[in-house]
C-alpha cells in the first residue's frame, strides 16, 4: 500500500523541473523513407523550454506544431499547439529522470502520453495511447543535427 501511495504522489513532490531537461535542447531530425521530422528545442530558462516541429514529405510541410514545457506552481506541463487552428492541449508530467520524461493527458483523444528519452545515438520520442479502442504508438528516433535557418 505504501508503494502505491508513493506512485500516486504528484511528480512535483520529487523535484520535477523543466530546467532539468537541458539534454533535450538542440536540433533533431528523424528520416523514415520520404518523410523527415525536424524538431528544435531551446535551452530551459526560467522554468520554460520552447520547441517546434515540422514534418516534411516530398519537399512539402505536411504537419507542424509549437511546443512548450514549463514549470508553474510546482507542476511541469508539456503543451503542444498543432498548427494555428487548434487550441493547445496540456499534458502533465508523470515521470522524470536524468534521461527520460513522460507526460500524460488521459482525457485527450490521441495521444494520451508523450515520451522523450536521451539515447546514446540521440533523442527518442514516442506518442502513445488508445485510438479507436486499440493501443497505438508512434516512435520518432532522432539524431542531433545542425541547427540551420532553411
Amino acid at each position: 500500500m505504501r508503494k502505491l501511495l508513493l506512485l500516486l504522489l504528484p511528480a512535483a513532490l520529487f523535484g520535477a523541473d523543466a530546467n532539468q531537461l537541458d539534454w533535450m535542447a538542440g536540433c533533431w531530425s528523424s528520416q523514415g523513407g520520404p518523410v523527415r521530422v525536424d524538431e528544435q528545442w531551446t535551452l530551459p530558462v526560467g522554468g520554460m523550454m520552447l520547441g517546434l516541429s515540422r514534418t516534411v514529405k516530398q519537399d512539402k510541410t505536411v504537419f507542424h506544431e509549437f511546443m512548450r514545457i514549463e514549470t508553474k506552481q510546482g507542476a511541469v506541463t508539456y503543451t503542444p499547439r498543432i498548427g494555428s487552428a487548434q487550441a493547445p492541449v496540456a499534458f502533465t508530467l508523470i515521470k522524470q529522470s536524468g534521461d527520460e520524461v513522460v507526460f500524460e493527458n488521459l482525457a485527450h483523444d490521441f495521444p494520451q502520453r508523450i515520451l522523450y528519452r536521451r539515447t546514446p545515438d540521440g533523442l527518442f520520442a514516442r506518442i502513445e495511447g488508445a485510438r479507436n479502442g486499440k493501443q497505438q504508438a508512434v516512435d520518432f528516433p532522432m539524431q542531433r543535427t545542425r541547427c540551420e535557418a532553411r
